[in-house]
């Protein structure tokens, strides 16, 4: 072996130019060093698939390994393109080679995979096929940022069609779909069981999107999954609805090797979920988790101060951030559903009932109905009138907060380590993490064994079309690419 680089060194060194680098030496030296072999050992032309070698594996013969120690930064380099984790050739970039064989048989000594050649200078994209249920603001922002096709796409290696779009009354099937259901043509009755039976049939990675916030698309995950479709969903009612059917669902999943992803069910397209889903994967212990989960109840309090309540939340229903009666923000049922979420996610069995929740609603107006006369004046209008004798209840607490040099939030926490949860009002000294959000942020907090005495902290918007969609959109990549189901309490 050493003859061989002796007589290959000297010829390179006497004719190299003097602007020849040493890595250019150490190119034509491997080069050379690798023609000499094939041509003192010739093999068959079945043999000969052009073949890059790169990733050097241990398995390779000592006397070859020992490259890897050269002095020449370039020969060095090959091994950085190692990498510890067993992700399939397929999905990873191929790295730049400093040299190439024209032989499987040398390829296979050093443990180089024949897929891995020459000529794959991109990824082989994998197709990925999605159905849309749910076509209002999300949908179509979804839709949007798919046929932008980011760079995201090409780093992951995939081609996404929407194949299919269902609205509440009709679907559209087969290529075309989203401008079909612009423009109504083609149309035929919304049926969520032959949606699922038309996706199970599409090429590639199929995947159901559910864009929705109705309970009734939760019914036919596991009806899918079991089908060979992955879902992907923003929707709270799966994972805050029934237990038995949470559960029935992720058993679907993992019976299958299909994959249930619901990022943007909690904070949109915060990594709130996955943030979750690492810890508890890499072994950390979590054992509280407390969030400012809703935008609308986020900006009451950041923007509350010295106002009376009813005056912040009419400039709320003014700027679009309450629903059309605000008493389904006010009562803090939305913070409820995703405390839920995140509490099965940690491992307890609760239902929607076992989270105490402090409504904000003052009670007389619980039980409210608007008559026929109020609600053409704007149901949101009269109930906001209405809330004006109550403010004094509001602005009491909140002297009483200032008082303390504190600041209230409506917060949902998860107790794991007590095995609770719960949702209200909590006051906050003013250089806690909380008592420093802007506008309409979400925040969370998770403490842990790892994240202690400070916990790990994730805040940005938690809503709105855009960031929804984006939340939604980074969990079909990862349903796209086949990431490894979470094997845990559920989900990726």
């Amino acid at each position: 072996m050493c003859n061989i680089f002796v007589v290959v060194l000297l010829p390179l060194v006497a004719h190299a130019q003097a602007e020849d680098s040493i890595d250019q030496l150490a190119n034509k030296l491997v080069n050379s060093f690798v023609a000499r072999i094939l041509k003192a050992a010739p093999l068959d032309d079945a043999d000969l698939d052009d073949t890059t070698l790169a990733g050097m594996t241990a398995a390779a013969p000592s006397s070859l390994r020992s490259v890897s120690h050269s002095p020449f930064p370039l020969v060095n380099r090959m091994s950085a393109h190692r990498s510890p984790f067993p992700v399939p050739y397929s999905e990873l970039p191929v790295p730049r080679s400093p040299f190439q064989v024209s032989n499987s048989r040398i390829a296979q000594a050093f443990n180089v995979p024949r897929s891995v050649s020459a000529s794959a200078t991109k990824l082989p994209y994998k197709e990925v096929s999605v159905g849309l249920v749910g076509y209002g603001l999300v949908g179509k922002e979804l839709v949007r940022q798919i046929e932008s096709k980011p760079p995201a796409l090409g780093l992951a290696g995939l081609t996404v069609n929407v194949v299919a779009v269902s609205r509440s009354r009709e679907m559209y099937l087969g290529s075309g779909a989203p401008n079909n259901a612009n423009a109504g043509n083609g149309g035929v009755p919304a049926d969520l069981t032959k949606f699922g039976e038309f996706m199970s049939t599409q090429p590639g990675r199929k995947v159901i999107v559910d864009c929705t916030a109705d309970d009734t698309p939760p019914d036919f995950y596991a009806q899918w999954l079991s089908a060979g479709v992955d879902v992907v969903t923003p929707n709270k009612k799966l994972g805050s609805g029934p237990l038995a059917r949470w559960e029935k669902t992720f058993d679907a999943a993992r019976s299958t090797g299909t994959r249930f992803c619901y990022e943007a069910s909690v904070g949109a397209g915060l990594p709130i979920i996955t943030t979750l889903k690492d810890l508890l994967r890499t072994g950390d212990s979590v054992e509280k988790i407390e969030g400012i989960f809703s935008g609308t109840l986020s900006y009451l309090f950041n923007e509350g101060g010295g106002k009376d309540f009813s005056v912040v939340v009419a400039d709320a229903a003014d700027k679009g951030f309450t629903e059309p009666d605000p008493r389904d923000d006010l009562s803090g049922l939305d913070v409820q559903r995703k405390t839920v979420i995140l509490a099965r996610d940690c491992g307890l069995k609760v239902e929607l009932d076992d989270v105490p929740v402090e409504s904000l609603v003052p009670k007389p107006l619980q039980t409210w109905e608007p008559t026929e006369d109020e609600k053409k004046q704007g149901l949101s209008k009269v109930f906001i009138e209405k809330m004006k004798e109550y403010d004094g209840d509001m602005k009491k607490k909140m002297d009483e907060a200032e008082a303390a040099g504190e600041v209230l939030r409506y917060v949902g926490m998860v107790d794991v380590k007590n095995k609770k949860a719960s949702v209200g009002l909590q006051r906050f000294p003013k250089n806690h993490p909380f008592a420093a959000t802007q506008y309409a942020d979400n925040i969370i907090s998770y403490s842990t064994e790892w994240y202690t005495p400070r916990p790990l902290v994730v805040q940005g918007p938690g809503a709105g079309a855009a960031v929804t969609a984006g939340g939604v959109f980074a969990d079909l990549i990862r349903a796209g690419r086949g990431s490894p189901p979470f094997d845990g309490q559920g989900g990726l």
